[in-house]
């Protein structure tokens, strides 16, 4: 056999600076297939009653997206913090948004 040159492996700095707009849309997009693959199971649209354990992976995927998003922590610009039903609507208006991108 040949020889085979080794290439060293790794992401610095630079390189997470740069692609994080493009692993950022990805991990989003991932999030919001996880999230159309548990829906069925929480709003009863599989014809079975609402499985608790989608309902706990559904629940992840919006903290994930509400983390994504900085949704959980005060915008630099904004006069007062989010209430928790500010918040959640946020997260419903994102997510109906993107579901309508289907």
């Amino acid at each position: 056999m040949g020889s085979v040159e080794h290439v060293p492996r790794g992401i610095g700095d630079e390189q997470l600076s740069t692609n994080a707009p493009l692993v950022r849309a990805l991990v989003v997009e991932r999030l919001e297939m996880l999230w159309r693959t548990c829906q069925p199971f929480m709003d009863g649209s599989a014809g079975i009653r609402p499985d608790p354990r989608f309902v706990e992976s559904g629940i992840r995927v919006l903290d994930r997206l509400m983390r994504l998003y900085r949704l959980d922590s005060p915008s630099a610009g904004a006069e007062k913090p989010l209430e928790l039903g500010d918040r959640a609507q946020l997260v419903e208006d994102a997510l109906a948004a993107l579901e309508g991108r289907k």
